[in-house]
């Protein structure tokens, strides 16, 4: 199974520039909790999660209006592309610890689409798809406690 099969297409995203207060009411009116940044070019330069937008708000005295997503967007973005195979997605998935992935166009790399872990989970029991014991590895990879990097 391949991953346009199971992508959502409709895809909110926003600028680095636009407002934490933006991309909040942009993930409750899509009742999402992942929004993609794209700059002027249309390239993805980072995302916002809930956690992101959460952890920023809970840890600022500065109003949602007064901060950008560049200031709080994750990246580097971890992306695939739209004829994946869902398996080879699902360890890219488990090595970054990420539950979604942006999915990008191969001819300029540009957002097409998101694929996440509960799509993947939502599908299992369709031919070719990952297993539930698949997405279940999958999950106890993304969850595991990520390595330390050392600072340089």
């Amino acid at each position: 199974m391949l991953v346009k099969e199971l992508m959502t297409t409709d895809v909110v995203a926003c600028a680095p520039a636009e407002t934490l207060a933006e991309v909040a009411r942009l993930m409750r009116e899509r009742d999402c909790g992942f929004v993609p940044v794209v700059n002027s070019e249309g390239a993805v330069v980072g995302v916002v999660t809930d956690r992101d937008l959460g952890l920023a708000l809970g840890g600022s005295t500065r109003a949602a209006e007064r901060i950008s997503a560049a200031e709080v967007m994750s990246a580097p973005v971890f992306a695939c592309f739209a004829d994946e195979n869902l398996k080879a997605v699902l360890a890219t998935m488990g090595s970054h610890h990420v539950r979604r992935l942006t999915v990008l166009d191969k001819q300029h790399g540009h957002l097409v689409g998101v694929l996440s872990l509960d799509d993947v989970a939502l599908a299992s029991h369709r031919w070719g798809s990952p297993t539930g014991d698949e997405v279940a590895d999958a999950l106890k990879r993304i969850v595991s406690p990520r390595p330390i990097a050392a600072a340089v």
